[in-house]
């Protein structure tokens, strides 16, 4: 019997939800940017929810977020600049419009002196009931950024 409820409890916390968020993979962290440059870009998704379509938001702030409103937003006044927002595909599922970019374009940021650092955030959302629990569960965010360096 113990071995059985071990089991099962092993089993229920492996397909527990996961509360990390993707993965910024281009930028690199640290990577130098200046005013009008364009920088690769490339996230992969965590999909925690396992959506057929994982929507997304793109952001260029001064400081690292540490959290964001209820709508999924990081706070007015907390961003240097708002990049849009995207859906990814998952299982092979047709590409809906608008796709993440492949590239981004730094807005002005003569304002920050070399060796300053930014942050590209990624903001994920996992949609109101489409997590288990159904119906229920509202939308869900998890975030990730990475630093860039003032040229």
């Amino acid at each position: 019997m113990r071995f059985f409820l071990a089991s099962a409890l092993i089993a229920l916390a492996s397909a527990a939800p996961s509360k990390r968020s993707g993965s910024i993979i281009e930028p690199a962290s640290g990577t130098t940017v200046s005013s009008g440059t364009s920088i690769q870009y490339s996230y992969v998704d965590q999909n925690w929810c396992e959506e057929g379509y994982t929507p997304i938001t793109i952001w260029l702030s001064e400081s690292a977020p540490t959290a964001v409103n209820s709508t999924g937003q990081l706070s007015p006044g907390t961003y240097i600049e708002y990049y849009g927002q995207y859906l990814i595909n998952n299982f092979g599922l047709p590409v809906m419009q608008p796709v993440p970019p492949a590239s981004l374009t730094i807005p002005d940021i003569s304002a920050y002196g070399a060796g300053s650092s930014l942050f590209l955030t990624t903001v994920e959302t996992a949609l109101f009931g489409t997590c288990p629990g159904g119906v229920s569960q509202p939308a869900q965010y998890r975030f990730t950024s990475v630093s860039l360096t003032v040229a």
